[in-house]
């Protein structure tokens, strides 16, 4: 299993990221993977494609399938866009971060030669007011302290708990995806 994106999340053999300071297992980009191709049975691309640059998501996501097995699956995730979301999390202040739609979403998997095998959104204002809390009070208190700070864990517990039962107007949309079948050839 590969993870690309993967911080300091470590939940797949290898962990790919573009930064050096997460210590991943391989340092590479997206765009360029050092795999050769056909090699993953599983692929792990939660919460990356909304930092992209703008329209390189198709050229990411084809890089991905290049590295797919043909029977393999990606999962990917990325906030969904919904205008209270975006004012609950303040990385979405930005112009360089992004949400996406599950329209959205589902045309660039398209445009990858992706077959979505399941499309679900999940996560609810819990989540959004985690992530406030978390740049507001517990990431500068950990910057201040040299230290990290915990989470309030109950917030924690509230925003997992939403996670549970999907809905369209959920923070997150998860997809699973994999390669295109390929169109009926007669010999």
């Amino acid at each position: 299993m590969l993870s690309v994106g993967s911080k300091s999340t470590k939940i797949a053999d290898i962990n790919v990221d573009l930064k050096r300071r997460v210590n991943p297992d391989i340092v590479a980009t997206v765009f360029h993977l050092p795999f050769r191709s056909e090699l993953f049975d599983t692929i792990l691309f939660t919460d990356v494609v909304e930092h992209l640059p703008e329209d390189t998501e198709v050229v990411a996501l084809s890089e991905l399938k290049r590295c797919l097995k043909s029977t393999g699956r990606i999962v990917l995730s990325t906030p969904n866009a919904i205008r209270l979301f975006k004012l609950l999390d303040p990385s979405r202040w930005g112009r360089s971060h992004r949400s996406y739609s599950v329209k959205t979403i589902s045309g660039l998997v398209n445009r990858a030669s992706l077959h979505i095998e399941v499309a679900t959104v999940s996560g609810g204002v819990w989540e959004g007011i985690g992530l406030l809390v978390y740049y507001a009070i517990v990431y500068p208190l950990g910057r201040i302290l040299g230290r990290e700070v915990p989470f309030p864990s109950k917030l924690g517990q509230m925003s997992d708990a939403q996670y549970k039962n999907p809905r369209n107007t959920g923070y997150t949309i998860f997809v699973v995806c994999s390669p295109k079948k390929a169109a009926f050839q007669t010999p």
